[in-house]
């Protein structure tokens, strides 16, 4: 677990400290204290990197963070579509008209995240899958085969599900219960794979300034579609509760232990705090570009 929290660190943060660090945990054993401090090192050294480090080195760093945070962002846009997908239709037209647009808005500006990240994305990906044709090294190879495999893995876990649910009415059994579990540890594993792999391909190719800086770029388009998606939902929350507030108290979750309200809420800040972090990685990438 130490070693695998240790990894969540920068790459040069992780050459000038990794031993050092492996060998003080060694001596005592990391309780739950100990592994939180260490996830909360890993932010600050993402959100603080390492002085002395190379353009090239830093605008990499800025990939892989707004990539982290975007695929961090899926997930709580997940929920919120789920949460909102059964909202109570016996309201005025014009409140459900406005739920409708702001919903729409936050759809909307997550996929021009992830076409900025897919835009982001085709260059490196194509150095990749040339340096890998050219050299055959097997660890290229198989980092670039992780993330379809992942997302196919997932795709399938998700089919199979649906189609049991589909089945059986999704009555809320012990194996739909499972299989819920099953599709948020896919889900999970599927997400940090796709990320891991990405990031240790972006330390294994050459790359250059003539990738670098699209992608740089297109990472910030990324963080700006995230920010404006989290307003689209900050939006969304403000109309719920002053025009509609029935709809904010209404049950939500599994066994109605939660509201749409506050629910929302809370997927609202996580989106904003990734947005804000994604930004500060693809601007100091940027920056770092400008004085390189």
């Amino acid at each position: 677990m130490t070693r695998l929290l240790i990894a969540l660190y920068p790459e040069a943060w992780r050459r000038r400290y990794a031993e050092e660090l492996e060998a003080l945990l060694e001596d005592s054993r990391p309780g739950p204290r100990e592994l939180a401090d260490l996830l909360r090192g890993a932010l600050r050294a993402h959100l603080r990197p390492l002085r002395g480090l190379a353009p090239l080195e830093r605008a990499r760093n800025s990939v892989s963070g707004v990539l982290g945070c975007f695929i961090l962002c899926l997930f709580f846009a997940g929920a919120f579509a789920k949460t909102t997908e059964n909202v109570p239709s016996e309201n005025r037209a014009h409140t459900l008209g406005l739920l409708s647009a702001a919903h729409a808005a936050v759809m909307l500006t997550l996929l021009a995240a992830g076409a900025a990240l897919a835009v982001a994305a085709a260059p490196l990906a194509l150095r990749a899958l040339r340096e890998a044709r050219l050299t055959r090294r097997a660890d290229l190879i198989l980092l670039i085969c992780v993330p379809p495999l992942a997302i196919g893995a997932l795709l399938a876990v998700l089919g199979l599900s649906a189609l049991w649910f589909h089945s059986h009415g999704g009555r809320g059994d012990v194996v739909t219960l499972l299989l819920l579990v099953i599709c948020g540890v896919t889900a999970v594993v599927a997400a940090f794979a796709c990320w891991a792999a990405s990031r240790a391909l972006l330390r294994r190719i050459e790359l250059g300034r003539e990738q670098i800086v699209p992608a740089t770029a297109a990472v910030a388009a990324v963080a700006l579609a995230m920010l404006a998606s989290a307003v689209a939902m900050a939006l969304y929350l403000a109309v719920m509760v002053l025009d509609a507030p029935a709809i904010a108290t209404t049950a939500d979750g599994p066994g109605g232990i939660g509201m749409i309200g506050p629910d929302v809420g809370v997927q609202l800040v996580a989106i904003l705090g990734l947005s804000t972090i994604a930004l500060v990685s693809a601007r100091r990438g940027l920056s770092s570009l400008r004085a390189g």
